[in-house]
């Protein structure tokens, strides 16, 4: 591994990339300016550094005899070359066959730099800045085992212990355990039909307690969110980019699709022109495969850094094997042909929508009601029409005696409040006969449960 391989991991003879501040002045870890840190960093980010075998990977290079990692030998390796069948993308086109051998194929089988393959990054800092209009700067890209993995790291990253974190409610669930570990005090910011709202996200920073630690980052996902199905226009975006920074605000922002933008990333630099204010995670299961486990973080340097970090005490490296096989793939398509398969499986789940939504609409009309996505593959639907409010109890109850489940809208709300939604999927469902039937039984269960309440 060379310097250029791994840039981001430091070793104890070279200073650490992240003791720089957002925006590029050095200062040192751990100061407090005000009562508050200088960037965004946790404490124990800010502190811990790659260490022992792994902080002294960077060093090696042309010249250096090393004794250092414990490499197996490539020899041993039973593998010469791997075939990628690839199948025409979604776009249109023919199908492919790819070779995974070589260096590639070497570097794939081995142990990695903690950030992932510099391939792959290299492809796809190229794809960020194509897609975002972002130059090459004070942020990079690392690779996690899904985007669920980094969002984990990155909330040990800029999170202490107890810290308070304003969070897009509803909210997707997985993000929920990380913190609950962390301990962390999570703040709901409802949101509106446009999502996040900039106004609600005001108000709570205006009339913050003065004795309690304030808030310094927000989690969102702006379009087609998880559960809610909301998204974020620009003006919305660029709304919540302003108490971002009258508060000085970190945005993680969880994005399911390449297809549409502006993202808060692409636009942090009309707010912010030094950038560091946006943390974006992408993912490759709704694009390539669920089964790969593969996601890359998009943000500043040094809170990357500390993801890495994370990720060499934790698992080394995401697996070289998948990243090289999607690499193989994105390669071969370029990045048009990338975004083109990214705008068809969009279209291909609109379709789905719309089919879905017809179903919906014939069982549920009178009795629910709900955001159309413009992304994603949910409907967040809304009994308060029907007088539910507690759809855990509908759905535990009359829903299960009728042969149907949903997820309740407790499980998206962190304080685990009563809701009148559920939230349904429409991506794998047959959507001829199991879809029109699951509604026709989720209405007969609000049926039920209205005459139980006395509404019918």
């Amino acid at each position: 591994m060379s310097p250029s391989e791994d840039s981001a991991v430091s070793s104890p003879f070279v200073q650490s990339p992240k003791l720089g501040a957002m925006n590029g002045t050095p200062k040192p870890n751990g100061a407090v300016v005000n009562g508050q840190r200088n960037d965004f960093l946790s404490d124990r980010a800010a502190s811990t550094e790659i260490d022992g075998i792994r902080g002294l990977m960077p060093l090696e290079g042309p010249g250096i005899i090393t004794f250092v990692a414990g490499r197996p030998n490539p020899t041993t390796f039973p593998f010469d070359s791997i075939t990628l069948h690839m199948k025409p993308p979604l776009g249109g086109g023919e199908k492919r066959d790819v070779e995974l051998d070589g260096e590639l194929l070497d570097a794939a089988m081995q142990y990695g730099p903690s950030a992932g393959l510099p391939q792959i990054r290299k492809w796809l800092s190229d794809l960020q800045t194509h897609v975002h209009g972002r130059a090459p700067g004070n942020w990079a890209v690392s690779m996690g085992s899904g985007s669920q993995d980094l969002m984990s790291k990155a909330f040990h990253a800029v999170l202490n212990p107890g810290d308070p974190i304003l969070m897009e409610t509803p909210v997707y669930s997985g993000v929920l355990p990380t913190l609950r570990l962390l301990q962390a005090k999570m703040v709901e910011v409802d949101v509106d039909d446009e999502g996040l709202s900039a106004t609600r996200l005001e108000e709570i920073l205006a009339n913050w307690p003065a004795d309690q630690k304030r808030p310094r980052v927000i989690y969102s996902t702006p379009v087609g969110c998880n559960p809610s199905g909301c998204s974020a226009s620009k003006q919305r975006k660029l709304d919540v980019l302003a108490v971002m920074k009258k508060y000085d605000l970190l945005m993680m922002e969880d994005y399911l699709t390449q297809n549409l933008i502006p993202s808060y990333f692409e636009l942090e630099t009309q707010v912010f022109p030094e950038g560091g204010h946006v943390l974006r995670f992408d993912s490759f299961s709704k694009l390539l495969s669920a089964g790969i486990r593969l996601g890359f973080a998009t943000g500043p340097k040094d809170i990357l850094h500390g993801i890495d970090v994370n990720t060499a005490g934790a698992n080394l490296h995401t697996s070289a094997l998948s990243q090289a096989v999607a690499f193989k793939l994105l390669e071969a398509w370029g990045i048009e042909g990338f975004l083109s398969h990214a705008h068809c499986v969009a279209d291909f789940y609109a379709e789905r929508r719309d089919i879905f939504e017809a179903a919906a609409r014939k069982h549920l009309d009178g009795l629910a009601k709900w955001v159309s996505p413009v992304a994603g593959m949910f409907l967040w639907i809304d009994m308060s029409p029907a007088g539910i409010t507690d759809s855990y109890k509908l759905i535990r109850n009359e829903a299960f005696a009728k042969g149907v489940l949903a997820v309740p809208g407790q499980a998206f709300y962190p304080s685990g409040r009563p809701s009148p939604h559920v939230r349904v999927s429409f991506s794998v469902i047959d959507l001829e006969t199991e879809a029109p039937e699951g509604f026709r039984r989720l209405a007969e269960a609000i049926h039920d449960k209205r005459r139980e309440l006395g509404l019918e």
